[in-house]
């Protein structure tokens, strides 16, 4: 699975860059067929993110390392270094930009944001 980050250097500047999550098979559900499954992650919360049209015009760092799953709409992220990436729903995003210059997200289309904020460990 293709997972964007948005991520701070040294210098506290933001940018993206993109992984692959690895799948394993494994017999996750007996009886039902082997699934692909990634291995689990230490979470800590969730909540749900309900965002306006036209939010947000400020750059803010994420308060804590954290997926964002958008669940409905359209959203434009910009990180410090000048890049801008549209995204829409299913799109995860690994938020990994505290104490930084932060990223932008900017709610698109006419239509508000649902995501699902994903607290984790470290």
């Amino acid at each position: 699975m293709d997972l964007l980050e948005i991520y701070a250097d040294a210098r506290g500047e933001t940018h993206f860059r993109r992984t692959v999550m690895d799948f394993e098979v494994m017999n996750y559900v007996p009886p039902s067929s082997p699934v692909h499954i990634t291995p689990d992650m230490a979470v800590t919360t969730a909540r749900f993110l309900a965002a306006p049209v036209g939010w947000d015009k400020e750059f803010h760092a994420t308060p804590r390392r954290q997926l964002a799953v958008l669940l409905k709409g359209h959203a434009t992220f910009a990180v410090s270094d000048g890049e801008t990436l549209a995204v829409g729903p299913g799109r995860v995003i690994l938020l990994n930009d505290k104490a930084s210059k932060g990223h932008l997200t900017q709610v698109q289309d006419g239509e508000d944001a649902l995501f699902l904020l994903i607290g984790l460990e470290g």
